[in-house]
């Protein structure tokens, strides 16, 4: 984000008993809040980047943004009005769980009509935006190369978008219509053999982009549940190189399941630490339990890995994600 935010609550699991009851757990004091919405039962969830503000679909395709604390609704597009999304071919998780990254370029509560909702989607990951009042999506892929978005951030009117083989797409949105255009290509930002097959993310903070790798996500083989993290790796990214970063000072990250965030941490919480939730989406619907098994705090100065939330909490749709 632009802007540091504070620390998220952890929106833990829906259960199957009183699904309408929601769990929040604060990190910086230790406490678990217990809330009800029967507005999320059985909704997929992806958090935006700003407090209490929720992307949810259902299996209908019906899609909305959700606040949490003040209960306020806004109504998008339906998923079939994403270019590229067949209705009928997608079956199952792979329906509900089309959009798989969602991020607001500003608080919708401070700023009515004058922010941007981005969202990845489908297969390859590609890029669609909408604005208030727009009846649909307008995607950007097939002008983009290298277009497999792994994660999307925003600051001072442009989002910027990491691929999977860690090249920055620029996407220029100071103009009051965006176009494709207007989108420009860094190269080779990170190496490929860092970033290929490894989970990437990206946020700035504090005047700087950062990207940042995460290896230990993919190993997942079908009936085995052995994945986790075993190393991240934080690379500044200047206009024409990378260099990586050993000592983020008094920041924190907190990324996984949903928008990257960099924060100023709170009492409680520690800098230099990377705060994950589970992000193996293949193993979400493969593992009986679900997804919710890979999470911790990763130390960058000497790469130790201790937990945060210490509970059980595992769902196959949408598992623990920061809000």
């Amino acid at each position: 984000m632009a802007v540091e935010v504070a620390a998220p609550l952890l929106m833990l699991a829906e259960k199957e008993e009183n699904a309408e009851i929601r769990e929040f757990w604060n990190l910086s004091k230790g406490v678990t809040y217990t809330m009800n919405f029967p507005e999320l039962v059985g909704k997929y969830c992806v958090g935006v980047g700003f407090p209490g503000w929720l992307f949810t679909a259902d299996e209908q395709g019906h899609m909305n943004l959700f606040h949490l604390f003040s209960s306020t609704l806004i109504n998008l597009p339906d998923m079939d009005l994403l270019q590229g999304f067949a209705f009928q071919e997608e079956l199952g998780c792979d329906r509900i769980t089309y959009v798989q990254k969602a991020l607001l370029s500003s608080d919708p509560l401070s700023s009515t009509d004058d922010y941007v909702l981005a969202l990845i989607q489908g297969y390859p990951r590609t890029f669609a935006f909408w604005r208030p009042g727009s009846k649909s999506f307008t995607s950007v892929f097939s002008t983009i190369p290298y277009c497999a978005f792994s994660d999307v951030t925003w600051h001072d009117g442009h989002f910027y978008g990491v691929s999977f083989m860690g090249n920055i797409v620029i996407l220029d949105f100071t103009s009051d219509y965006y176009s494709t255009t207007a989108a420009r290509v860094i190269m080779s930002q990170i190496p490929p053999r860092v970033a290929c097959s490894n989970k990437v993310y990206i946020v700035y903070s504090m005047g700087e982009l950062l990207v940042i790798n995460r290896d230990g996500c993919h190993n997942f083989e079908e009936g085995d549940d052995s994945y986790g993290v075993k190393q991240f790796r934080v690379y500044k990214i200047n206009d024409s190189s990378y260099e990586e970063v050993k000592d983020l000072g008094n920041r924190a990250l907190f990324l996984g399941f949903s928008a990257t965030l960099a924060v100023e941490p709170p009492p409680g919480c520690q800098g230099n630490r990377i705060y994950f939730t589970d992000d193996c989406r293949e193993a979400y619907f493969c593992m009986e339990r679900g997804g919710g098994k890979d999470m911790g705090v990763y130390n960058l100065l000497d790469g130790t890995i201790v937990p945060h939330y210490t509970g059980q909490s595992y769902h196959k749709l949408t598992p623990p994600l920061w809000v």
